[in-house]
């Protein structure tokens, strides 16, 4: 049971975790990623999936499925759906956190001991001492859950009129300009006014959210088998290496595409305890 909440949870922390990954055992680094870097990693990512360009045609119906879009993704709505989406998951996530699961979890961090005597305690005491040794332990989750809400409100915020402008060249390209026409007929019915502003809320209505949860056990099973097949794999590969464990002729040209001296390397570049992959 904990190994699985501990999955859980260590995959949600991993996105939060990312800032802190150029941060030494001393102190928080200076070696972050800068507002160039980060640039240049958003469109790294973007460039992993391609558009084709729209064709003069598919041009020529952009307007309408702009007009459907505006329908569809109205100023603001794309953030409120993401809001209640979040909204919904994480509070009971979060009221899980801080109740038993949360004590359990806290306590395994601050117990060197014998496991057996926390997992003897009943879930009123494991709650009362969590509270003990963090007089905040209850009070954490509600303000995660503020804190996330309204991060990924903002995030949501911003990707809206790139997400709108995605979704109508799907749109030009997938529907003929009198498919376009029929679907604006549609909309402006009452029934399709109420679909066109429902459609994309469905998605993360909480009916929805609790079947797909019904697979999670399979997916966390599924998870735990890739982190062993990708353990194993890591396995085969050479350890990464310190400066200093280079030949001198890889250091010459490590040095040459960085356009240091020999001797600057061993001050730029972190041993591999310091500079761990973000991905594996």
């Amino acid at each position: 049971m904990m190994k699985c909440i501990n999955l859980t949870l260590g995959a949600a922390a991993l996105v939060f975790a990312v800032p802190s990954a150029a941060q030494s055992e001393d102190g928080p680094s200076e070696r972050g990623p800068g507002e160039e870097q980060l640039q240049q990693i958003g469109e790294a990512f973007a460039s992993l999936i391609t558009a084709e360009p729209l064709t003069p045609e598919q041009e020529a119906r952009l307007p309408a499925a702009e007009a459907l879009m505006m329908q569809m993704l109205p100023n603001g709505f794309y953030a409120e759906i993401m809001e209640e989406a979040f909204a919904s998951t994480l509070e009971p996530t979060m009221a899980l956190m801080s109740g038993e699961t949360g004590a359990e979890l806290m306590l395994s961090s601050r117990f060197d001991g014998d496991e057996d005597l926390i997992a003897s305690l009943s879930p009123d005491e494991k709650v009362e001492l969590a509270q003990l040794l963090d007089p905040g332990f209850a009070e954490r989750g509600g303000l995660m859950q503020g804190i996330m809400v309204e991060l990924m409100s903002d995030i949501a915020a911003q990707m809206e009129p790139g997400f709108r402008a995605g979704m109508a060249k799907a749109y030009a390209v997938r529907f003929s300009a009198d498919q376009l026409a029929d679907i604006g007929v549609f909309f402006a019915t009452p029934t399709g006014e109420i679909f066109a502003l429902e459609n994309m809320r469905l998605m993360t209505d909480p009916q929805v959210m609790s079947a797909s949860m019904q697979a999670l056990p399979s997916l966390m099973q599924q998870f735990g088998d890739i982190e062993s097949q990708i353990a194993a794999a890591m396995d085969e590969l050479p350890d990464e290496r310190r400066v200093e464990e280079l030949t001198a002729e890889e250091r010459n040209r490590a040095a040459q595409l960085l356009g240091l001296s020999d001797a600057q390397l061993d001050e730029v570049i972190l041993p591999p305890s310091q500079n761990a992959s973000l991905l594996f």
